[in-house]
């Protein structure tokens, strides 16, 4: 049975892929104005799902129903009605959710070994805990981890404070009780610290493959065939050559198939953009959209990593649909994106054009990965468009360093001999786990699929969390009581050192110490 996991996002909860998600309200269940992008009866709904036992306070937490069983289930959580806000009155809310959760949820799991639960920064926008963020931080936190190994589920507190979500990086990197991580291993949480602070330099650049929006429920290559398949008629007897096909050519196919069966070319791309655009992003976008990295390359065609992006407050300009990207983060979409059907690359006669008319896109690529270090997550390295960019960086590099050149590391699923022996010198492959024995049935193949999936996770949760290089939460207004004492001290200092009088000679200097202090949370008109 796996370990279970406390994650930390910078996300919106609404438009996380999870199983359920905490809704804070209170007897009189009134449900706050941003939440009502749930649904659009959402008070409507709340309001009849409410028993009399939730109302009177004998039941602190109560799933919405009706609710479509494919998104993510609300459950509603009462907070403290005299705004009393203790690390008791946490833990007692927090289970009530997650035994709530898990009373209401179906009894199979689709897509992880253990269930999925989502959590605001409960009772902070009104419910009593506004005015000490770090406490109640901190025993979110604690209650979350022993729920978390109580009832076997993994929870993922979603944060959309920067303050907060650094303070909870923090607090997890120093965790006395021993590593939040230590289910991955030794090796594996060496290796996430180290990437975590390359990123944290700047030096760290995500390349994304189709295995990061799986965990969202986006289909696989095959499975992208196999549903545009659907939307055309073979001919009787051409079935069986049809799966003969290589996929580049099954693609082609389908593409004239598309043509000639619905009018125009244009209607084969709408096809795969409709396949692939979803609503809600998983685990891994959340987590990789926090790295502070300003750049990231993909080769998928869905909009979740940008959508993640946005929330984790690092909105990206995407190319090539938004030339030039000077001065903001990019995001390079390699092969086409469904916000521009006409782009996706997905048949033989694409990948063949692709040089003649995308050369200054992999020369970006090329330059990446010449000058930094590339992260490669759930990309399986057997596109033929990568093998010939990495194969142009290693002809440029001179003779004895090109084999000494480590130009990425790879987080793939399961360990494979030979193909570390093909990136020998070039990229450093780290697997999750071993892989599944050769005569393993088909679930035994699933399971072992979705456990290193989730350690993937982990990893990348643990990368997060070492990469974070913002310490907000040191002077921003609430958070102190989250801090130690010579965190308290230092910040003492520079409260009184922000108070001091100025004078016009010393203005430019002033200048630089506010954005440090700024830097750090201080606001000059927020009370402290």
């Amino acid at each position: 049975m796996t370990q279970p996991h406390v994650f930390v996002a910078l996300a919106d909860i609404l438009n996380l892929r999870c199983d359920a998600w905490l809704l804070p309200t209170d007897s009189s269940v009134k449900i706050e104005s941003h939440w009502l992008r749930a649904h659009p009866d959402l008070s409507a709904l709340a309001a009849a799902s409410a028993s009399d036992d939730f109302r009177n306070g004998n039941a602190l937490a109560q799933p919405l129903h009706p609710w479509d069983a494919a998104a993510p289930l609300p459950v509603m959580t009462a907070v403290p009605e005299d705004g009393t806000w203790s690390p008791s009155v946490v833990a007692e809310r927090l289970e009530a959710f997650v035994l709530n959760a898990l009373k209401a949820l179906p009894g199979s799991l689709d897509h992880r070994p253990n269930r999925l639960l989502a959590l605001p920064f409960f009772g902070t926008a009104g419910g009593g805990a506004g005015n000490h963020l770090g406490a109640a931080l901190r025993a979110i936190l604690d209650a979350s981890f022993r729920l978390a190994n109580q009832y076997r589920v993994d929870i993922v507190l979603v944060l959309k404070d920067k303050s907060a979500f650094s303070l909870a990086q923090k607090l997890r990197r120093e965790a006395a009780d021993g590593s939040p991580w230590s289910s991955l291993g030794n090796g594996l949480q060496e290796k996430a610290a180290s990437l975590g602070q390359a990123a944290r330099t700047g030096h760290l650049v995500p390349f994304l493959g189709a295995g990061v929006s799986v965990s969202a429920g986006a289909p696989s290559w095959s499975q992208l065939l196999d549903r545009l398949r659907s939307g055309v008629r073979l001919a009787a007897g051409e079935a069986a050559a049809f799966d003969r096909l290589d996929v580049l050519d099954q693609a082609g196919v389908l593409e004239q198939l598309y043509a000639d069966q619905h009018g125009s070319r244009a209607a084969f791309g709408k096809a795969v953009a409709a396949a692939v655009d979803l609503p809600r992003y998983g685990l891994a976008p959340a987590l990789l959209a926090a790295l502070p990295s300003a750049g990231a390359i993909t080769l998928n065609y869905d909009r979740l990593f940008e959508m993640a992006c946005a929330d984790a407050q690092r909105p990206r300009t995407v190319m090539p649909e938004n030339i030039p990207a000077v001065g903001n983060d990019w995001l390079l979409k390699l092969h086409g994106s469904v916000s521009a059907p006409e782009s996706i690359v997905l048949t033989r006669d694409d990948y063949l054009g692709y040089n003649s008319n995308r050369e200054a896109l992999s020369a970006l690529v090329k330059a990446h990965l010449l000058t930094h270090h590339l992260l490669f997550v759930g990309f399986g390295l057997a596109d033929d468009h990568f093998h010939e960019i990495v194969h142009d960086v290693r002809r440029a590099l001179p003779g004895t360093g090109s084999k000494e050149h480590q130009m990425g590391t790879v987080l793939s699923l399961f360990s494979d001999p030979l193909q570390s022996l093909v990136w020998s010198g070039k990229l450093d492959i780290l697997p999750m786990s071993g892989a599944p024995a050769q005569d393993a049935s088909e679930e035994e193949v699933r399971k072992a699929l979705a456990t290193a999936g989730r350690d993937l996770e982990i990893f990348l949760d643990m990368l997060a969390a070492y990469a974070t290089d913002n310490h907000s939460y040191l002077l921003a207004p609430a958070y102190n009581q989250g801090l130690a004492d010579d965190e308290l001290d230092l910040r003492k200092q520079l409260l009184a050192l922000a108070g001091q009088k100025r004078s016009a000679g010393t203005a430019e200097v002033w200048g630089v110490i506010d954005k440090a202090l700024g830097e750090l949370g201080f606001d000059e008109g927020t009370k402290r």
